[in-house]
């Protein structure tokens, strides 16, 4: 502890109500399940001009979650019964399919939200799971799970097939 009241030079008891403050202030900056840039969050990124070959165009993914480089969890929500586009599909396969072939662990979820307001955010932890790419296939859900359990059930799945993340 002296060590670093020393980087800051502080005397002991200004550096605990110190540290304190910077600490509060740093967890209210740095909440990490929430966006950052709201603002820009809301902005569209346009593929426009980036037809490329075979006629294929970029794709996004809502959400990444990255253990480590040893597994990972991705994410894609689709408004009440919107098709995923068969090329999102294929990307989304081609893109777990490497991260498998790589010995690693991957799930794709897609859920659905029935949220009609634009400018209401969606807590996609408590979102409905729709399918599941998992080890090369595709699955519907036949019991209902929200995105928070599918994620726990994978992680777990991991730990019970030693595989640690």
């Amino acid at each position: 502890m002296e060590q670093i009241l020393h980087c800051f030079n502080l005397a002991p008891a200004t550096a605990l109500v110190g540290a304190f403050f910077i600490l509060q202030k740093m967890s209210e900056f740095f909440k990490r399940d929430e966006l950052k840039y709201k603002g820009r969050a809301r902005q569209i990124n346009s593929f426009l001009g980036l037809i490329r070959r075979r006629n294929i165009t970029p794709t996004d993914i809502d959400g990444i979650i990255d253990y480590n480089g040893k597994a990972f969890v991705i994410l894609e929500g689709k408004h009440s019964d919107a098709e995923l586009p068969k090329g999102q599909r294929m990307a989304l396969e081609n893109l777990a399919n490497a991260i498998l072939d790589g010995n690693k662990r991957v799930v794709v979820i897609v859920f659905r939200h029935h949220i009609h307001d634009v400018n209401e955010d969606i807590i996609v932890s408590k979102q409905p799971v729709s399918e599941l790419y998992y080890q090369k296939k595709w699955c519907k859900t036949t019991v209902q799970k929200n995105v928070l359990e599918v994620i726990e059930m994978f992680e777990n799945h991991c730990d019970n097939n030693n595989f640690k993340i």
